[in-house]
């Protein structure tokens, strides 16, 4: 216990160390003088294995050494990057750079980066005579302009304005040449940072950049507008961090004797999987190195709602400190299946084709059948034989974790959409829960003869995991009926399919997550294909399939660990951990 106290100590206060970015002017966005030893997490560096990147070599500057590389790889993709999120609205970044290019197809520069058939690059390089280079794939269609100068210090901008994107190179930094303009591009993700490429086989160079700025363009548009979308994310984190602990924790507080373990294993898994999560990820645990931002804590929030979920097929039947290994065993696995499911991981699924922005499947249908795998190790026959009780007030409190996780349930699916979706996703989920409440309580009615508050508390929610995948996509009218068949859905699984699937795998489902995030976490994966137009059929099936698997292995692999650690003596009982006797 004591070793998993100080790993748990060790893995908060780790993301919390190394340098910070730099306070900018009004005009700037960000600055980074390589003064460091080591570079800030806010970048990502692409192509490590063919170049070297050093921040000592020559202090006060970062080094990008160029070794030769066959002619074949002249490409975007094969120069080494280093990049990082590019601000919305109008902007230029700027670099100072000393370099010498000795033979052709050497090059060093900055670049916008929105995908391997979309960028611009203005680099420093050496064709027929010494020159500065803007070149450019937009929509695979590619170009260049250069102009001649013989400079080995100079200065490099590229600004990003509504008309398109010029570039222009200066000896001081204050009267520039202008070397091209491109009209009409419009990148909607773009990335922006440093370049460097060596196509020679017998040469290397040395490319020192001695700053790197991005700039407000537009008498500080892009400042603002930039400064309002992170106030917008931090109210949605905020709005998330409401469902994570007042929603799901009072959700499951319906079990009678087992109200302060609910509320407090809630509690503490989420101040755990934040960080924790955070940290793999600023380690760059399956996938690119994330730099510490806003939208880093929102997927955290994601991954530790997912946690919550999986978190309700064993409430009651762990110890608190199992549900704290759980939780360490539970992040690699979810962040490995949003690495396949999101970032081409194994290369399974395109990045960016999976239609999932409110995470129907990452983190709704991962976190339901993860769970059921951990119940297969944790139930006993003892808990078999045991009911779980509930009674009024339980049932009450219930309720209101169910209305608050209904009130934000739209800022959830909105927290992950673009800025012009957010507004769509938020009014989607909004009509999708308001169809399962409807459904439910006509469902419940039918199917039990009398409305049965489990079923309202938790089938009306239905509809919010349901629309999760298409909300920033589909229309009003498909939100609808969808929210309606995923609340009928949910009511079946409770009143019908859940005592059946427990009887087949052998483990209690305590909170019917499988009903709840699982079944409907499937329906809205599949539900993409025909509501939202660019779903990719194929993709959607193979995506729902592969975390069902994923999330089932790494479940029962969970829980076969944790069933090491033993087994409650009293399940459903706060007595056996808490003091009760005084209250």
């Amino acid at each position: 216990m004591l070793l998993l106290y100080i790993l748990f100590i060790g893995l908060i206060c780790f993301p919390l160390v190394g340098g910070g970015t730099k306070v900018c002017h009004a005009s700037e966005l960000f600055e980074d003088e390589f003064d460091s030893d080591s570079l800030e997490n806010s970048w990502v560096i692409m192509r490590e294995n063919q170049s070297d990147i050093s921040l000592t070599d020559n202090p006060g500057n970062l080094r990008i050494i160029s070794k030769a590389e066959d002619l074949w790889q002249i490409n975007v993709n094969n120069k080494i990057k280093l990049l990082r999120r590019g601000p919305h609205g109008d902007f230029e970044i700027v670099t100072k750079l000393t370099y010498d290019p000795k033979d052709k197809f050497q090059q060093a520069g900055i670049i916008i980066y929105e995908d391997e058939e979309n960028y611009v690059m203005l680099t420093r390089q050496k064709d027929e005579v010494h020159n500065v280079e803007m070149s450019r794939s937009i929509s695979k269609t590619e170009g260049a302009k250069s102009s001649a100068t013989s400079l080995t210090t100079l200065y490099l901008k590229l600004t990003k304005s509504s008309e398109g994107i010029s570039g222009a190179f200066s000896i001081n930094g204050e009267s520039w040449t202008t070397v091209d303009h491109i009209s009409g591009v419009h990148f909607l993700h773009p990335q922006i940072g440093l370049v460097g490429y060596n196509a020679q086989q017998k040469t290397t160079v040395n490319a020192d950049f001695d700053f790197f700025k991005i700039r407000a363009v537009g008498g500080g548009v892009a400042s603002a507008v930039e400064e309002l979308l992170e106030v917008n994310k931090y109210n949605k984190s905020i709005h998330v961090m409401a469902m994570l602990m007042v929603g799901f924790g009072f959700l499951m507080v319906f079990v009678k004797r087992y109200g302060w373990g609910s509320v407090t294993a809630t509690y503490i898994a989420v101040s755990f999987v934040i960080p924790y999560y955070m940290y793999l990820k600023s380690k760059g645990l399956f996938g690119e190195a994330a730099e510490f931002q806003i939208d880093r804590l929102i997927l955290a929030e994601f991954c530790a709602a997912s946690m919550l979920i999986a978190m309700g097929a064993y409430l009651g039947r762990l110890k608190m400190s199992q549900y704290i290994i759980a939780a360490l065993l539970f992040v690699p696995s979810y962040m490995l299946n949003e690495w396949i499911m999101l970032d081409h991981g194994m290369g399974l699924i395109p990045k960016g084709k999976l239609i999932d922005t409110g995470g129907s499947i990452v983190i709704h249908q991962f976190g339901a059948y993860f769970g059921l795998g951990v119940i297969m190790r944790m139930t006993t026959k003892e808990d078999f034989l045991k009911g779980i009780e509930s009674d009024k007030i339980s049932n009450q409190y219930s309720m209101l974790g169910s209305m608050v996780l209904w009130i934000f349930w739209p800022s959830f699916c909105a927290a992950a959409a673009e800025a012009s979706q957010m507004v769509t996703a938020a009014t989607n989920t909004i009509l999708s829960l308001c169809a399962a409440t409807i459904s439910t309580y006509l469902a419940t009615t039918l199917i039990r003869k009398k409305i049965v508050i489990e079923d309202m508390a938790n089938a009306a929610l239905a509809g919010g995991v349901a629309i999760g995948s298409s909300c920033a996509f589909t229309t009003p009218k498909a939100s609808l009926v969808l929210g309606f068949i995923a609340g009928i859905l949910s009511v079946i699984g409770f009143a019908i399919i859940q005592p059946r699937v427990q009887k087949m795998i052998k483990g209690i489902d305590t909170c019917g997550v499988h009903n709840l995030h699982g079944m409907p976490g499937i329906l809205g994966g599949l539900a993409a294909i025909f509501m939202v137009n660019s779903a990719v059929p194929g993709l959607q099936v193979k995506a729902v399939v592969i975390t069902l698997i994923v999330a089932a292995i790494t479940g029962l692999a969970t829980g076969t660990v944790v069933s090491m650690f033993g087994h409650r003596k009293d399940s459903y009982n706060d007595e056996e951990e808490f003091i009760v006797e005084a209250h």
